[in-house]
């Protein structure tokens, strides 16, 4: 497990909502790049846009095939056509049935369904049938079983042996955000203040990861105080994967490209 945990005021500095779009959009074309599964957008009481920054990386990582079903005209996403395509492999370019190979993976969306089949969208010219989907609804992830007839049954993305996209969700204060991940990750916060010990950093870039990032603003010591919490409180992980930066200081998502890029070499 991978997961990034990024401010809800990661567009404090930008007023233009084109470059607030492509701003987030370079968020989730580093965690694509850098196969992160999970993006948490944590509370940071300076300036609230989660609500925005959800949006937009949602619809980054929807397969461009059901971006209409799944989302509509809303204002958050006027400027959407900025972002770069991640180019992953749940977002494939082929829309040609005969194009599918039996024992492919696609993401999906159900448009019908009774108590024995549905059926799914799937990204080309007809409907795939997915049996025994009475339960199935929305937005899910499916095997190609057959191509005639088109058969598809669903799939855990455990059991995709590749990267799969991310998933988002909305945190509260990122103390109790935190106390939340770091059942499952280790706690690993970024600052220019922070250790740059290449040593440390392999041993300690093992196992389940959460990378903690700070504002455009502030650092996470000043975030974290608010809630009267400090570093050693969540393990005390401090790095600096930029160090001798030349500019005085690093935008929060070239921080996150150059911690996973740092991050990708040292694990191995």
């Amino acid at each position: 497990m991978l997961c990034i945990l990024i401010p809800s005021s990661l567009t404090i500095d930008v007023a233009d909502e084109r470059v607030k779009t492509y701003k987030v959009g370079q968020v989730a074309r580093a965690a694509s790049i850098f196969c992160v599964d999970e993006i948490v957008i944590y509370k940071d009481r300076e300036h609230d846009d989660s609500r925005f920054i959800e949006k937009v990386l949602k619809y980054a990582e929807t397969p461009q095939y059901l971006r209409k079903r799944l989302f509509g005209l809303e204002p958050e996403l006027r400027f959407v056509g900025l972002i770069p395509p991640l180019r992953t492999k749940h977002h494939p370019t082929a829309s040609k049935k005969a194009s599918l190979e039996v024992g492919e993976f696609r993401e999906g969306v159900v448009v019908s369904k009774d108590a024995k089949k549905a059926l799914v969208d799937i990204g080309v010219e007809e409907y795939a049938v997915l049996r025994r989907g009475g339960d199935a609804r929305g937005r899910v992830t499916v095997k190609v079983v057959s191509k005639e007839p088109l058969e598809v049954q669903l799939a855990r993305r455990e059991e995709i042996p590749f990267y799969w996209g991310y998933v988002v969700r909305r945190g509260g204060s990122l103390g109790k955000t935190l106390k939340k991940s770091g059942r499952k990750c280790k706690i690993i916060f970024t600052s220019r203040l922070g250790v740059f010990d290449v040593e440390l950093m392999k041993k300690i870039f093992k196992g389940d990861i959460a990378f903690v990032f700070g504002s455009p603003s502030r650092g996470l010591k000043e975030i974290l105080a608010d809630e009267g919490l400090t570093y050693e409180d969540f393990g005390g992980h401090v790095v600096n994967t930029v160090p001798g930066q030349g500019t005085a200081t690093v935008r929060t998502e070239e921080a996150i490209f150059c911690t996973l890029a740092a991050y990708n070499i040292l694990r191995h």
